[in-house]
């Protein structure tokens, strides 16, 4: 008989890099807000920016993970947790690829929150994805629902750049930037495709871990355990 996977949602390590993946997403947040109010940034610009809502859904399903156990979560939570998944780290990616100054992709010189949300946070959910499995089946055909919120987040982007106050989180989002609207489709088409090709390697990772370990991620329950 195959030995269980020693990696589940209540194994020493998985609580504790898990609480230091909360701890560090609160801090770099708190800083965060520190600094945007001693710049005098407006709240409805930084809690815009994709980057922080990703880190912001990390948060809520790191902190779920550690209150609440596998039995009690309700069946869409694996897409929620691999939907955050697939966020956060292509939130990284997007940030070293498009977003980033060449002097800083491998430099380690650059801000704490910048280090965290970008790159710390990431590798860390990344890792949690890959070494502690479902509770769930991930059905890959699913994971096309985790596009939602990235195409929802491009068109409100649009929306209050060209009609409320002309301002766009990041550069591939600004017609400005690239002689008006037609010019975004191949940097915002870049975007999205990384994002579908990201999201489905994500889903599929899901897959073949539960399929690996099965119903060892489960804990057991109280009647067989007592």
């Amino acid at each position: 008989m195959r030995r269980p996977w020693p990696l589940h949602d209540r194994a020493v390590p998985v609580v504790s890099w898990r609480i230091a993946t909360v701890l560090m997403a609160v801090l770099a947040e708190a800083w965060n807000i520190k600094n945007m109010l001693a710049s005098g940034e407006r709240a409805s610009e930084h809690f815009a920016y994709f980057t922080v809502q990703a880190n912001l859904l990390v948060i809520v399903v790191m902190a779920w993970m550690l209150l609440v156990p596998p039995a009690r979560r309700p069946a869409w939570f694996d897409h929620l947790r691999g939907a955050a998944t697939a966020y956060i780290v292509l939130t990284g990616l997007v940030y070293a690829v498009l977003l980033a100054k060449p002097e800083e992709v491998w430099s380690w010189s650059i801000e704490f929150t910048n280090a965290a949300q970008h790159r710390v946070i990431p590798w860390l959910v990344a890792l949690d994805w890959l070494l502690v499995p479902t509770a769930r089946r991930i059905r890959f055909g699913r994971g096309a629902w985790w596009m939602l919120y990235p195409l929802a987040y491009l068109g409100c982007s649009w929306l209050r750049g060209g009609l409320i106050d002309g301002w766009y989180p990041y550069p591939f989002l600004d017609p400005g930037v690239h002689g008006g609207w037609a010019g975004l489709v191949w940097p915002t088409g870049q975007v999205l495709l990384a994002f579908l090709l990201g999201i489905f390697l994500v889903a599929g990772v899901g897959r073949l871990r539960y399929r690996e370990s099965g119903a060892s991620a489960r804990e057991p329950s109280p009647s067989a355990t007592g």
